[in-house]
């Protein structure tokens, strides 16, 4: 009966209660120019795969293409706009992909190129700084917790970081009272009461010496 009881209250838990993935990786914040600028740069690098499809199989080629084309070069036009200082000269796009078949789209495709290019450099440029920054920061907070806060200095040079794990519910499996608990308070106490009276605890003392 038990049995049955716990395995009921287990099946209703995990339909009803929320649950989260537990983990200890860090992410850093990327600024948000950064993160857009990686974006535009993904963007180049797919169209420019695209064009290239085009060029290896030219029959593929139909009137959808340049409705696409149509809305890429809107984006296209908004990125040399917004990173016009990056670029050593302002490039002519073509308004439409029919004109580009007469080379078979090499023109595009090195403009494309020149464009992908100077956006890496500047991508590059930027993330080393972001990094940079970044050091900047972590050696700063850990020279000011050396004055303020000396364990948090010792476990940042160290590179510990603390790690915990936060519970929405414990399951006491008692033989004849089984026990679903949510209450923060309740679960809180429960861990403590296991950790303080369940974990065995092992000491190695110094051997004594015999003379």
């Amino acid at each position: 009966m038990c049995e049955y009881l716990q395995s009921r209250i287990l099946k209703a838990a995990n339909v009803t209660l929320p649950s989260s993935t537990v983990g200890n990786n860090y992410t850093p914040n990327i600024p948000k120019e950064l993160e857009t600028l990686t974006q535009h740069y993904r963007f180049l690098n797919r169209l420019m795969h695209s064009i290239r499809l085009l060029r290896k199989y030219p029959l593929t080629y139909f009137a959808a293409h340049e409705y696409k084309w149509s809305i890429h070069l809107i984006r296209l036009q908004n990125i040399l706009q917004l990173y016009k200082k990056v670029f050593t000269f302002m490039p002519t796009l073509p308004s439409s992909l029919l004109s580009c078949r007469t080379d078979d789209f090499k023109s595009l495709l090195d403009i494309l190129s020149n464009i992908s290019k100077s956006l890496q450099e500047f991508h590059l440029l930027q993330e080393k700084e972001f990094q940079d920054s970044s050091i900047r920061a972590h050696l700063d907070d850990r020279n000011n917790n050396f004055e303020t806060d000396l364990s948090s200095f010792i476990a940042l040079a160290l590179s510990r970081a603390r790690r915990q794990i936060t519970l929405d519910r414990v399951f006491i499996d008692h033989p004849t009272r089984p026990q679903l608990l949510t209450d923060p308070k309740d679960i809180d106490d429960a861990v403590v009461n296991y950790f303080q009276n369940f974990v065995p605890v092992k000491s190695t003392f110094p051997s004594p010496y015999f003379y």
